[in-house]
């Protein structure tokens, strides 16, 4: 069972855990709620009661416990948020084994990130990852693979049982994307099938569980070239068990134009593609920021 509480005005972090029930250190925890417990009108809390919970004794293990009552780390790791991904345990510390809730159903779940994120940042999120996605493997001016160092990102993933994805874009050593660096693999076959070696020496080497191709910026008459591609990478990883994504820039109509928009056409790539994940963050900064709009007067700034 889960309950989303919204808090109002004069409710305190302890006045909300009576009225469920629920232990307040642990409502504060799962809400990351500051050491001073101050809360927002407005705040959203969620509250969930658990069905088993663990005394933690000394000598004891993350492993250890969770061998002992049958469950996976990642588990264990995703149904205590507050251990932020980490092994340190304290005696006296409660965990909790299981919840009093049913699964609304199953989601699978990518996130993207540099290779200097913040580890801590990046072992609290792990355990609830389906897949990490490591930015960037671009191109080099000859059009070779240009290296990641992702060894510290899939070695967190793998640890907190996280599957990592290879991400091919056309980012320089400069940090740009690159829309010649694109046409080069797109319309040269003997450059583009050493780079499509390269990246299969990588998958399989670095034990990818599949690939990720975001070329953006490419003018519309590379459209066909670049599904082709996309085709050709299918093939070769469907036969070595691996997938492949494609990410593509939301588009209201086929026929949008602009450099972001016109060399990606959705139906060839949805059908070269095992999946297709839509990068809604361009409207971020490609439009305006939303703002005010009156519904009386239909005035907006």
């Amino acid at each position: 069972m889960m309950i989303v509480h919204v808090v109002t005005s004069g409710e305190t972090l302890y006045s909300i855990a009576s009225s469920y029930g629920a232990d307040p250190a642990r409502l504060a925890a799962d809400n990351a709620v500051p050491a001073s417990g101050a809360l927002a009108v407005g705040q959203t809390l969620v509250i969930r009661f658990p069905r088993q919970v663990h005394a933690v004794q000394p000598g004891e293990t993350l492993y250890s416990i969770a061998a002992a009552y049958g469950i996976s780390l990642r588990q264990l790791w995703r149904r205590n948020w507050p251990l932020g991904g980490q092994e340190h345990l304290t005696p006296g510390q409660i965990l909790v084994i299981s919840y009093f809730e049913e699964k609304l159903g199953t989601a699978v779940l990518n996130g993207y990130a540099y290779p200097f994120i913040d580890q801590a940042l990046l072992d609290a999120q792990l355990p609830y990852l389906t897949y990490l996605t490591p930015f960037t493997y671009g191109i080099t001016a000859e059009g070779d693979l240009l290296p990641l160092a992702d060894d510290q990102m899939l070695s967190a993933a793998r640890q907190r049982g996280t599957r990592p994805v290879m991400h091919l874009s056309t980012l320089t050593e400069d940090g740009q994307f690159d829309t010649e660096r694109a046409a080069l693999v797109l319309t040269d076959d003997a450059l583009q099938s050493r780079l499509v070696s390269q990246i299969i020496q990588t998958l399989r080497y670095r034990g990818y569980a599949g690939l990720d191709v975001d070329f953006e910026y490419l003018p519309g008459h590379l459209a066909a070239a670049y599904a082709v591609f996309l085709n050709r990478l299918r093939r070769m990883l469907s036969s070595l068990g691996l997938f492949l994504w494609t990410a593509l820039a939301p588009k209201t109509s086929a026929l949008q134009r602009g450099l972001l928009y016109e060399g990606h056409d959705y139906a060839a790539v949805g059908a070269a593609s095992d999946a297709v994940l839509l990068m809604t963050y361009e409207w971020g900064y490609t439009y305006p920021p939303p703002c005010y709009r009156s519904p009386a007067a239909g005035a907006s700034c």
